[in-house]
C-alpha cells in the first residue's frame, strides 16, 4: 500500500500561514504595547507562526535542505523564546520565573543547528548561498547564546525588572523577520540574490536596535528627576 506524499499539503498550509503571518505580524508592532488589540493580534500571530513552523519542520524532515533547516531553527527559537520570556518576567522574585528544562533543550538544540549550519556554509555541502546560511546561523547563535547566559545567571548583568520587555520585542521581531526573509526570498525575486532573502533581517534587526535604544532613553529620562 502506498501513501500520498504529505509534502504538498504541508507546503500549501505553510505558504498560507506565512502570507497571513506577514500581514497579521505588523499589528502587534503598530499597536500600543499591552493593549487588548496588541495581545489579541500577538496571539493570532503566534498561532500562525506555530502552524507555519510545524509545516516547515515537516517539510525539512521529508526533504532535507540547509536553508529550510537554518530558517526553521532561527524562527522557532525566536518565537519560542519570545513567548516564554512573558512567563519569566521576574526571576528575582519567583523561582518559577527561571528557565525550565524545556527552555534549555530548545535553546541548545537551536545552537546546535546554528553550528551545523555554519559548518555547511564553510564547507560548501549545500546549494544555498553561504551568506544566507551564515546570517540565519547568526540569528540562532546570538539569540541562543544570550538565552543560555540568562538561564545560567538570571540575576546578573544586564538584568532589570524591565528586561523581559526588551527581550520580547527583540525576539518576536526576529521571528517576524524570518517570515519576511522566506517571503522575500521566494516572491520578491526582483531583488538580486542573496539580498532578496537578507534585507528583511537587516531591516528588522536595525528596527529592533532603534526601538530598544529609544525605550532605554525614555526610561532614563523618566528616572531622572526634573
Amino acid at each position: 500500500m502506498t501513501f500520498p506524499d504529505p509534502f504538498l499539503p504541508l507546503l500549501i498550509v505553510h505558504i498560507g500561514a506565512g502570507f497571513c503571518a506577514v500581514l497579521i505580524g505588523a499589528m502587534p508592532i503598530l499597536t500600543r504595547k499591552g493593549s487588548r488589540l496588541h495581545r489579541l493580534s500577538g496571539r493570532v500571530f503566534a498561532v500562525l507562526m506555530t502552524t507555519l513552523l510545524v509545516c516547515a519542520w515537516g517539510m525539512t524532515a521529508l526533504r532535507p535542505n540547509a536553508y529550510f533547516l537554518a530558517l526553521s531553527s532561527a524562527a522557532s527559537l525566536g518565537l519560542f523564546s519570545g513567548l516564554r520570556v512573558l512567563g519569566r518576567k521576574r526571576p528575582d522574585l519567583r523561582a518559577s520565573d527561571r528557565a525550565r528544562p524545556v527552555d534549555w533543550i530548545a535553546t541548545l538544540g537551536a545552537v546546535g543547528v546554528g553550528l551545523f549550519t555554519v559548518w555547511l556554509a564553510l564547507t560548501g555541502h549545500q546549494d544555498t548561498p553561504p551568506q544566507i546560511l551564515i546570517a540565519l546561523a547568526y540569528g540562532s547563535l546570538s539569540l541562543g547564546g544570550w538565552d543560555l547566559w540568562r538561564f545560567a545567571r538570571p540575576l546578573d548583568w544586564p538584568f532589570s525588572p524591565e528586561l523581559w520587555t526588551y527581550e520580547h520585542l527583540w525576539k518576536m521581531l526576529g521571528a517576524y523577520s524570518a517570515v519576511w526573509s522566506a517571503f522575500a526570498g521566494n516572491f520578491l525575486t526582483f531583488v538580486p540574490s542573496p539580498w532578496s532573502a537578507l534585507w528583511p533581517t537587516v531591516l528588522f534587526q536595525s528596527l529592533s536596535l532603534i526601538w530598544l535604544v529609544s525605550l532605554l532613553v525614555r526610561k532614563r529620562r523618566i528616572a531622572v528627576p526634573a
